[in-house]
């Protein structure tokens, strides 16, 4: 009766050390499903070597110059600054990925360039939550910036929470543009 008993134990156990073994990480899908953004093909006809530049809305992503004129410049990728996010959320949407490359590239291009993200939230939850989303919000794309090139030095966050809603009605339309994270170049 005992060896059953030190038997079922035994069995229980490894079941239960069988349960919490390592888990496999969920796939990480590649970014390449965004609808803004298209592959475009140039063959070069004296060597054959292809190249591929990417796009968004229409615009080239990686042949931007660098130059500070094209931070005001509305034909640049530079002058779009503001980053949407759903709602209680402070994922960065793969749609602006792109954008926030291209942030970066400049960041990384200018050392002495600075940027400060400033973190908003719509008006739903208190202000004290609404302040730490907007923060949380503004980290994640100071990570983002920083994984892809811009140095910490050159990015600091600021949260406002509800405080500055560039929207002013009681909807959802003006809600989403209330979600945000806006880039502000303090240097250049």
């Amino acid at each position: 009766m005992k060896i059953i008993s030190k038997f079922t134990v035994l069995i229980l156990l490894s079941l239960i050390m069988a349960s919490c073994g390592p888990k496999k990480p969920p796939p990480v899908d590649p970014i390449d499903n965004n609808e803004n953004q298209t592959q475009v093909e140039d063959r070069n006809t004296d060597n054959n070597d292809s190249v591929v530049t990417y796009m968004f809305n229409g615009k080239k992503l990686y042949d931007i110059c660098c130059e500070a004129e094209d931070l005001n410049n509305p034909k640049s990728l530079l002058s779009e600054r503001v980053i949407l996010f759903a709602y209680d959320q402070a994922t960065v949407e793969s749609e602006y990925r792109e954008l926030i490359a291209i942030h970066a590239k400049y960041l990384s291009a200018n050392p002495s360039a600075r940027v400060v993200l400033e973190g908003h939230a719509d008006e739903r939850g208190t202000p004290e939550y609404n302040l730490a989303l907007g923060e949380r919000r503004g980290k994640s794309v100071a990570n983002l910036l920083r994984a892809q090139g811009a140095s910490a030095a050159q990015v600091s966050v600021v949260s406002f929470g509800e405080e500055k809603p560039v929207a002013l009605c009681n909807n959802e339309s003006c809600w989403s543009q209330n979600r945000r994270v806006r880039i502000v170049y303090t240097a250049k």
